[in-house]
């Protein structure tokens, strides 16, 4: 009985942290897009550039991780 409901919560805990990166994710792709839009029409700042590198380093942990 233990081991279900253990497994049950594990079950609730996986597919909560799924949504969260899926989120998280989601945000840092469009973050990551958005800049290079900017970059077609002007110059990144470097505050932007630096902005848009922690994002990519950020999802290329995220995606790591996952």
């Amino acid at each position: 009985n233990k081991i279900r409901h253990l497994r049950q919560f594990l079950r609730g805990w996986a597919k909560h942290w799924s949504g969260v990166y899926k989120v998280e994710k989601e945000r840092l792709l469009t973050l990551i897009d958005a800049f290079d839009l900017k970059v077609d029409s002007s110059i990144l700042t470097a505050s932007e550039l630096e902005s848009k590198v922690e994002a990519e380093v950020r999802l290329k942990k995220l995606l790591h991780e996952e």
